[in-house]
């Protein structure tokens, strides 16, 4: 037996046996107790009264969060030998991207050696001068001369390593370009052999955190005075049919695109398991408030349809179940708000509606 039907039964011999046999009503049906059982296979819901809100539903896309975005761009030019990583892969800070070999880096080695150099004989040449001062050979002059010649020797050495460390360099004139945050390489436009400038404008790499991603969704001109910033979002995409992302408008871009009158919201997500990919369409649903009024608001699961109307199933004070019609003033995916037929404090059924509701009219 299929196992709604078999629910359905189920749930009709529970609510028959609950029902009174000799006191059929023409208009509103006959009540059935809420009895233990019973409360089992159902779920009841309090009504309460709410400010009615709006849905407004946006276009947007999933972007990279944009703080979390590094452009690596070479600082020597020269020929590229090697390419350690490929788009999509996950790198980590410090790790080798590239390894360039260069003729500046070549002349930095030159440079190195003769820093290296110059230390050594600034040394010497200083062991003698203080030979001769103490010998009353050289003057003071010239010892504090010699001195200060080191000092600058030693400088210029230290100049020389900072470089070297700071920008990767190795001997035999090769460069390593590094990775200055961990995150996945988005775009990579080098290849092996490939000769490159250190004045280019285009990065050879770019990086990027997954671990939170940006939605920005396009806001038409009649909509703005909608939304504000700390208003719930709902998100929806292409590639998670059924599974929503929740998040708060963070950012109001308060400027519209002259070609498309739009203007842009930004809401920032948490991206566990890296689901969402930058470049993804997705579909933003904003609440926003419409007006002043307050009114009765229930789950939308309460709600049955029936001969062009709207019903839901009452719970009184008594625990007798009661088929009532309501007019809905607005209806949102999970939730409606109720012009008339109920009221705040109310107790209503919102699981097995329909069921219960088809048992009091076979009453």
């Amino acid at each position: 037996m299929n196992r709604y039907l078999l629910i359905s039964y189920s749930l009709y011999l529970i609510l028959t046996a609950c029902s009174p046999k000799n006191n059929r009503l023409n208009d509103t049906t006959t009540p059935i107790l809420l009895t233990d059982s019973l409360k089992k296979i159902v779920s009841i819901d309090t009504v309460s009264i709410e400010d009615v809100i709006d849905e407004l539903s946006l276009n947007g896309r999933v972007t990279f969060n944009q703080e979390k975005v590094a452009k690596v761009f070479p600082i020597f030019g020269g020929t590229i030998i090697n390419i350690n990583a490929e788009i999509g892969d996950y790198v980590h800070k410090g790790e080798t991207l590239a390894t360039i070999k260069s003729r500046e880096i070549a002349d930095y080695e030159k440079q190195a050696k003769d820093a290296a150099q110059q230390v050594i004989i600034a040394n010497r040449n200083l062991k003698y001068k203080q030979d001769m001062y103490n010998s009353g050979i050289a003057s003071e002059k010239e010892l504090l001369e010699a001195r200060q010649e080191v000092i600058i020797a030693q400088t210029e050495e230290k100049r020389i390593k900072e470089i070297f460390s700071i920008y990767n360099l190795s001997d035999n004139a090769l460069y390593k370009l590094n990775a200055p945050i961990s995150g996945f390489i988005v775009s990579r436009n080098i290849s092996p052999n490939m000769q490159i400038r250190s004045d280019q404008s285009a990065e050879i790499f770019t990086i990027s955190g997954l671990d939170d991603v940006w939605i920005i969704a396009d806001v038409y001109e009649s909509d703005i005075s909608k939304v504000s910033e700390g208003s719930s979002v709902r998100i929806e995409t292409l590639a998670y049919p059924g599974k929503k992302f929740s998040g708060t408008i963070d950012k109001i871009y308060h400027i519209l695109n002259e070609n498309s009158k739009t203007m842009n919201i930004r809401i920032k997500l948490k991206n566990k398991d890296y689901l969402l990919k930058p470049g993804m369409f997705a579909n933003v649903n904003v609440k926003c408030k419409t007006s002043k009024q307050s009114m009765p608001r229930i789950d939308s699961r309460a709600l049955v349809f029936d001969n062009e109307k709207n019903y839901v199933i009452v719970v009184d004070n008594k625990n007798s179940m009661y088929i009532r019609e309501v007019e809905i003033f607005k209806q949102l995916l999970k939730e409606c708000y109720i012009k008339y037929g109920i009221q705040e404090g109310e107790k209503i059924i919102n699981k097995n509606v329909l069921l219960v509701y088809n048992s009091l009219n076979a009453n």
